[in-house]
């Protein structure tokens, strides 16, 4: 960050952008913590040991994020930059905490995730790239829309590799697998899988793409709380038959 080196990649970007700008709003939503949250969520049929591991990044995570933010506070890019230098793309933040970025973090943490996820499942190895490159591309689209730095999206790329790593250790010694099946884990679940769709139906965007894409994911969202309100209600009904 104390380099020129930063200031001048950045510079170097915004002055000559490779792909258009609806390009980079739309592969921005893959890095927003609540649709990593539901992508890893939907990867079970029903709550399992992915959604206890998705948990523990997620929280991990967010915490440790924050705690940097406050700890080491490095100004956004259009805090330091001239405004006409800058192509800043569906109304990035301006102020606050600029690392690491968490939205790279979120998109590297789900990638890796899903990649050990496919290779326990035995999939084709060549279905590993497509993920790695959408989590790729979510991360530098943190750049190109002018929210961050090179070196946020570096630094949240290297802190994923540590938390998924942390969380993976914490959920082997202690899963929350068995209470996301209980009642009260599903009626956690339902109301996550509710503000995820409140979230993705409010969420901004200048792109109808985008805008669309976020309606599917609040709807699969909205869909996978009424499958578990269902499979709660069955929960409950059996339960309700052996006591009697």
């Amino acid at each position: 960050m104390a380099s020129q080196t930063n200031l001048a990649l950045m510079l170097n970007i915004h002055a000559n952008p490779v792909a258009p700008d609806w390009f980079w709003a739309f592969f921005n939503v893959f890095g927003d913590a609540w649709v990593v949250l539901l992508l890893l969520l939907i990867s079970e049929r029903r709550p399992g040991k992915i959604s206890s591991w998705a948990f523990k990044s997620w929280f991990l995570g967010a915490f440790l994020i924050q705690l940097i933010k406050f700890l080491m506070p490095m100004p956004r890019p259009a805090s330091v930059i001239e405004l006409p230098q800058l192509s800043l793309i569906d109304n990035p933040p301006l102020v606050g905490g600029s690392m690491p970025s968490g939205h790279a973090f979120a998109a590297i943490s789900c990638a890796l995730i899903f990649l050990m996820l496919m290779h326990t499942r035995n999939v084709n190895r060549l279905y590993f790239l497509p993920v790695a490159v959408v989590a790729m591309l979510a991360a530098w689209s943190r750049v190109a829309v002018g929210a961050h730095w090179p070196a946020d999206v570096v630094a949240g790329v290297g802190l994923s590799f540590f938390v998924v790593s942390l969380a993976y250790v914490w959920d082997q010694k202690k899963s929350w697998a068995n209470f996301l099946i209980q009642p009260k884990g599903q009626t956690l679940l339902i109301v996550i899988h509710v503000l995820i769709a409140i979230h993705l139906i409010t969420l901004p965007s200048d792109f109808l793409i985008t805008r669309f894409f976020q309606f599917l994911l609040a709807l699969i969202s909205l869909i996978k709380s009424i499958d578990l309100l269902q499979e709660k209600f069955k929960f409950c009904l059996f339960n309700g038959k052996q006591k009697t």
